[in-house]
């Protein structure tokens, strides 16, 4: 709910959508296309790293955020090799609005394979 504020204050035409586990968001992706995904790495299930790499397979246009206090290189490695922001708990404001900005930007070459 915390992030969901902080989107639709930065965003408010956007619609967010909101899953519990990544069975939930690949539920989700049946109702059409996701084109952000902010993750939380510790969730019910798959963690958040292998949801980003499953939904990266599924999609690979969608912009991903994962969000974790685990700050350990090899989990902050496989975020990146992800081409996913890093966002560290207690995750604020300023961090999401960066990430939301980054959106907007063009792709990086190779970032959406």
């Amino acid at each position: 709910m915390h992030l969901r504020g902080i989107v639709l204050r930065h965003r408010p035409d956007w619609t967010v959508k909101e899953a519990g586990s990544g069975d939930e968001l690949f539920s989700a992706l049946a109702e059409g296309p996701i084109h952000i995904a902010i993750i939380d790495y510790n969730m019910p299930g798959m963690n958040g790293l292998d949801v980003a790499a499953e939904l990266k397979r599924r999609q690979g246009d969608v912009h991903i955020a994962v969000v974790t206090a685990n700050a350990q290189d090899s989990v902050v490695a496989g975020i990146r090799e992800l081409h996913a922001a890093f966002l560290p708990k207690p995750v604020d404001e300023e961090q999401v609005a960066r990430f939301l900005a980054s959106t907007l930007l063009p792709r990086r070459p190779g970032a959406s394979a």
